[in-house]
């Protein structure tokens, strides 16, 4: 006897989840406050090569990697 699975359509119109899209403006205001660092690459001298980094706001930077710091204007 051969079992039968029955045919499940995906979700589609009403019955799909709209996404949740944050609201990104309180983490740009704690940016721009120096509150909370931002993130990007920038070279690493440890490394020798470009990395994810914290940005700080007085323009140092940290290696996520290798936890390096590197002074503002280098």
């Amino acid at each position: 006897m051969k079992l039968r699975v029955p045919f499940r359509r995906k979700p589609h119109g009403r019955h799909r989840a709209t996404p949740a899209v944050p609201d990104m403006g309180p983490l740009a205001d704690l940016i721009a406050a120096g509150a909370v660092d931002a993130n990007g690459y920038a070279w690493c001298p440890e490394e020798a090569r470009s990395m994810y980094h914290a940005l700080h706001a007085d323009g140092s930077r940290t290696c996520w990697t290798c936890r390096c710091d590197t002074p503002a204007g280098v």
